[in-house]
């Protein structure tokens, strides 16, 4: 008798053990049937980020990850190709492969103006919708997982939500479509506010899409599209490849930037700007002037006619820039009326007063002698103020050009934004150059009022990445 109730005891622990194995095996089957956690989250951080950016227009800290950062992206790249091979050692590569597309694609879309350069405005269009998709569609597919896996412990609260019954009913591709037409129902908004008509129109089309992919009749069993894991890896090494060469291929494609001779964003050019080496920095002592008032109104002069040079350049630059947006995503940010003609009047201007303070620097200089810190300092502001002068008729002239096309209207913003920004670089290099003479509070009431006008012309640029 006692053997027997051993036995029993024994049966009961080791069917105990066997469930508990059992539950184990399809813990870790369902596991390796969904892309890990970790990922998911990556890459959905990853795509709002994007889509972010795509959404931002010249603020620094947004396109920093586009111009100056971006080397992020290929950081990005060998992420995604190191986890690749992870996920292969653990057979979960193939059910990850749709997380892995932002990572291919934002090496890509860091060259965004290159893509573009050189299209009409229909390729132009085409091309920046056909990303914009992408841009919007693959935080969505992020979410979507996120909430198919979401759906599989049920809650209260999923009903309230389209889409989460379908999951927890088992109709999969029912709930994935559902709960993606909500969400780009809710980019809907972000495109009309942001955007324009054409992402709106673009977005109709995904929804349509998607919801006649959602509720197509099925064909066949629904595990037999998968790939193979060898597959999966053969694809990410593919497109890894691909994006490493669209992104240096683009990056360096001769003759990309169409917006010459704006130096500062031409790499072909770089030589072509102004040297700030050839006034040499007098290391005699700072003095007060024997015409003080005389060297005052000369630099004033210059800092006036640079701050409205640069005003004219902002007018014009903002918008042709706004003008080409309307075009391009059929919009209608408010433009000032005749703009150009307003713009170029500051321009203008700008010219006159710079005549006026060359006039006055002209008869002052001579007073100043040898070797006098201040002299070298109205000198560099002098031969800067001519540089700068002589390249706004070119200017003029290319933006004009570019203008006669609605694709040539992103080169005349991109010509007056870069000139914008390095006018404001350069005047900055100059006041660190001559940091002692400005410095001097002796001399204060000379270049205190060129010192804060060149200042505010930097600052109008400081926190703008040009070029995208």
């Amino acid at each position: 008798m006692q053997d027997s109730r051993e036995s029993l005891m024994h049966g009961a622990i080791a069917g105990v053990g066997d469930e508990r194995t059992s539950h184990g095996v399809q813990a870790g089957a369902a596991a390796k049937e969904r892309a890990p956690g970790w990922l998911m989250l990556a890459t959905g951080a990853l795509a709002l980020a994007v889509l972010a950016m795509a959404l931002a227009e010249t603020n620094l800290w947004m396109h920093y990850l586009i111009d100056a950062g971006e080397s992020i992206s290929l950081v990005g790249l060998a992420f995604i190709l190191v986890a690749g091979l992870f996920l292969f050692r653990a057979r979960r590569l193939a059910v990850s492969m749709p997380l892995t597309l932002p990572w291919l694609l934002f090496p890509v879309i860091t060259q965004g103006d290159q893509l573009i350069d050189n299209l009409s405005i229909n390729w132009m269009r085409f091309i920046v919708h056909v990303l914009l998709a992408a841009i919007f569609g693959i935080p969505v597919a992020v979410l979507v997982t996120a909430a198919r896996y979401s759906a599989r412990t049920p809650h209260g609260w999923h009903v309230v939500l389209p889409g989460f019954p379908q999951f927890a009913a088992g109709r999969t591709r029912e709930g994935n479509a559902i709960v993606a037409t909500w969400l780009m129902a809710i980019e809907a908004w972000i495109a009309t506010r942001f955007l324009g008509e054409l992402m709106v129109i673009t977005l109709v089309l995904m929804i349509f899409a998607t919801l006649a992919w959602g509720f197509a009749p099925r064909r066949g069993d629904a595990t037999s599209g998968r790939v193979s894991e060898r597959t999966a890896l053969a694809l990410l090494v593919g497109g890894v490849l691909l994006s490493l060469a669209l992104f240096v291929g683009y990056k360096n494609r001769p003759g990309a930037y169409q917006g010459s001779p704006s130096y500062f964003m031409d790499p072909a050019q770089q030589s072509a700007g102004f040297q700030l080496n050839t006034v040499p920095v007098p290391s005699g002592p700072v003095r007060v002037p024997g015409q003080a008032d005389a060297v005052r109104e000369a630099l004033t002069g210059y800092g006036r006619a640079f701050e409205q040079l640069l005003a004219g350049y902002y007018i014009l630059d903002r918008n042709y820039n706004y003008d080409f947006h309307n075009r391009l995503f059929l919009r209608s940010t408010p433009l000032i009326a005749d703009y150009r003609t307003v713009g170029l009047a500051k321009v203008h201007e700008a010219e006159a007063l710079r005549l006026q303070a060359d006039a006055e620097a002209t008869r002052v200089r001579p007073t100043l002698p040898a070797g006098d810190p201040l002299g070298a300092l109205l000198d560099d502001v002098r031969a800067y103020a001519a540089f700068t002068f002589e390249r706004s008729p070119t200017l003029e002239r290319m933006s004009a050009e570019f203008a006669k096309t609605q694709a040539g209207l992103q080169h005349s913003t991109h010509l007056y934004e870069g000139e914008g920004k390095v006018l404001g670089v350069v005047l900055n290099d100059i006041l660190v150059k001559h940091k002692a003479v400005l410095a001097s509070p002796e001399l204060a009431p000379t270049t205190g009022e060129f010192n804060r006008l060149s200042k505010a012309v930097y600052q109008k640029y400081a926190d703008r990445i040009v070029g995208f």
